[in-house]
């Protein structure tokens, strides 16, 4: 009884480890081209949500099938960031740019608050409530569909990064930026569609947001802290890095909730304890550059 519980347990884990790969992405991403920390991230994933659960509201769109149109949506919300706020600052001090991102996230949210209210929301989904039995692990349908969802994005971006022309640029960009200007890559068109693709990715996350949680205008921070507790665990800029932290934040929240009393409610902490213990002990990451 108790294996099968911590079975239970390390699938719960596994799942939620996806997921967190997928919201990390986009702000490992800007960090690892751009240099630039996107305290705003979060909330961007948090806007996403809010599209779905307005399509599924008022026309009755699924939000898997919202997912391209919130994707490309999203993805002009990250040019016109981009534009507007990311590019005056990019070589600005670090605090320059964490007091705009900061600031950016605080107007998202305050926008949100004003639109929507500060109520709960969540789309009834049929499906997302389906339990199914796999041997001795229940797997809930919603989530599952979740997890197949991110990690298709997370792998399909993974290889359109080392295998197509763009991702060489952008990583060309990254290692890099005036040796790449020299080479005759346009550096700012590469900033502009990283800022897209990261919110376009955004976008996807938030979709899949509303499919098992409940959504509101601080949500953006809370995933926001989860993300940063993944790149600092895995090393900022280290994909590799991103997907190990993203399975150990999941696994850890998992078993807490599961076997330390209150659990449920000590859960979110846990990104916050990472980063603690990860800068206290190894300041750079499992895998930091």
């Amino acid at each position: 009884m108790q294996s099968e519980l911590v079975l239970q347990v390390v699938v719960n884990g596994i799942l939620l480890g996806g997921f967190y790969a997928l919201v990390t992405l986009g702000l490992n991403l800007i960090f690892g081209v751009m240099d630039v920390t996107n305290f705003a991230h979060g909330d961007l994933i948090m806007l996403a949500a809010y599209f779905s659960y307005w399509a599924a509201e008022l026309f009755g769109i699924d939000p898997v099938t919202f997912i391209p149109v919130n994707a490309a949506l999203m993805f002009l919300v990250g040019l016109a960031f981009y534009r507007a706020a990311l590019k005056p600052i990019l070589r600005a001090p670090a605090y320059n740019q964490i007091a705009l991102t900061f600031g950016f996230s605080i107007f998202l949210q305050s926008l949100a608050l004003i639109l929507w209210t500060s109520d709960m929301r969540q789309i009834e989904v049929p499906y997302a409530s389906r339990v199914l039995q796999l041997g001795p692990v229940s797997v809930g349908l919603g989530k599952l569909i979740a997890f197949v969802i991110a990690t298709g994005f997370t792998l399909g971006f993974l290889v359109f990064l080392g295998r197509t022309k763009l991702g060489g640029a952008m990583r060309s960009v990254s290692q890099d930026p005036m040796a790449a200007s020299l080479m005759g890559i346009d550096v700012d068109r590469i900033y502009l569609l990283t800022s897209g693709i990261a919110s376009l990715l955004a976008g996807v996350a938030g979709s899949l947001v509303t499919l098992n949680l409940y959504i509101n205008p601080f949500i953006g921070g809370e995933l926001t802290l989860k993300a940063f507790g993944v790149v600092i665990l895995g090393g900022m800029g280290s994909y590799l890095g991103m997907i190990v932290a993203s399975m150990v934040l999941g696994l850890a929240e998992a078993f807490v909730g599961a076997f330390v009393p209150q659990g449920g409610s000590l859960a979110p902490g846990i990104a916050f304890a990472v980063i603690v213990a990860v800068l206290a002990l190894r300041p750079k990451g499992l895998f930091g550059r």
